[in-house]
């Protein structure tokens, strides 16, 4: 639905949230936060198809269910992005489920809205009604499915694997979130139901009429998520930033170089952060020498490499520092996003 806000605050929360996606894939280049950028380009996306200038052109080059249902399938990616976040975060990821989850969602909401025809009318008020009722239950349904997804992870995460709480707490508020569009996806199959009755009341039609702005707002909120990555990468004065910064992205290369040697791993649940982020530089070293892994020139591709011998004595000889770890991880961070 289109947006209904004052023009000023509808471009407003707009530009705001594509400058802080373009400042995201600019300056904040870890491959989870990565993928959390793609989650807020895929709310302004939608936002952008509902703004009400930009909105009326499209509807007129096309027609505005199309618009309506670019923003739906938008919408499910969305979420499909939101689950891809918390399972890097917690390290279990399974992109050709997400994918084939949006795949099946979105092939189904497209044959539905081409079956329902009459391209003047709105999807709930196209005959027979039912077509309605299944385009919102797949809708919903498939939101909510990615959202529980997320939420199975992070618990269970949280619960047995606690060095990666650092990770886990932007995918929680990314998730806490979603769980308001899970909300606002269901009012819409609800209405749909209502429709299909014949029984549409005030707050029905009072949802449905606000739907546009909702998502305008939801847009707002992420986009400040967003934008403290930002603030913090640009600050450069915090000792407490850049900390914060180096045990992230320290966990994401302590994650690799761990799965690659799990012998070197330790039980660190009751360690408390600080010992924590002590033994996880220790293991990174110990990978490096039990993989003889240079730390200034080694790559994820390395460690999946079947020449790599153990203790040269190049690596040995020369000693690796924590500030060799800090370093790569770093440099870690910045490479491309694997499947």
């Amino acid at each position: 639905m289109r947006n209904h806000l004052p023009l000023a605050l509808d471009l407003g929360i707009l530009i705001f949230a594509w400058i802080v996606v373009i400042s995201r894939f600019c300056l904040v280049r870890s491959r989870h936060a990565r993928i959390v950028t793609v989650l807020i380009l895929c709310f302004t996306a939608v936002d952008t198809l509902k703004a009400g200038p930009i909105n009326d052109i499209l509807a007129a080059c096309l027609d505005a269910r199309t618009v309506r249902l670019a923003a739906h399938v938008l919408c499910v990616i969305a979420a499909a992005v939101a689950a891809w976040a918390a399972a890097s975060a917690a390290n279990r990821l399974r992109p050709a489920r997400l994918t084939s989850g949006v795949v099946a969602a979105s092939a189904g909401l497209i044959a539905l809205d081409g079956l329902a025809g009459q391209r003047d009318h709105v999807i709930e008020a196209v005959h027979p009604q039912g077509i309605a009722v299944a385009y919102f239950t797949i809708y919903a349904g498939s939101i909510i499915v990615f959202e529980a997804y997320a939420a199975t992870v992070l618990a269970a995460a949280i619960r047995t694997d606690k060095p990666n709480r650092g990770l886990l707490a932007p995918s929680a508020t990314v998730v806490a979130l979603f769980f308001a569009t899970g909300v606002n996806a269901l009012t819409l199959l609800w209405y749909a139901i209502r429709a299909s009755a014949g029984d549409i009341g005030p707050a029905e039609q009072f949802q449905r009429n606000s739907n546009g702005n909702l998502f305008a707002y939801f847009t707002l909120v992420v986009a400040l998520v967003g934008a403290a990555a930002v603030v913090r990468r640009t600050s450069g004065d915090s000792a407490v930033n850049r900390s914060s910064v180096n045990v992230t992205e320290l966990q994401v290369l302590w994650r690799d170089l761990t799965d690659a040697a799990p012998h070197v791993k330790l039980d660190m649940k009751d360690l408390d952060p600080d010992a924590r982020t002590v033994r996880m530089i220790t293991e990174c070293i110990d990978t490096l020498y039990d993989l003889g892994l240079d730390p200034a020139t080694v790559t994820i591709a390395d460690l999946h490499s079947s020449s790599i011998e153990p203790y040269p004595k190049t690596i040995v000889n020369s000693g690796v520092s924590a500030t060799d770890v800090i370093n790569l991880a770093r440099r870690w961070g910045s490479q491309p996003l694997r499947d």
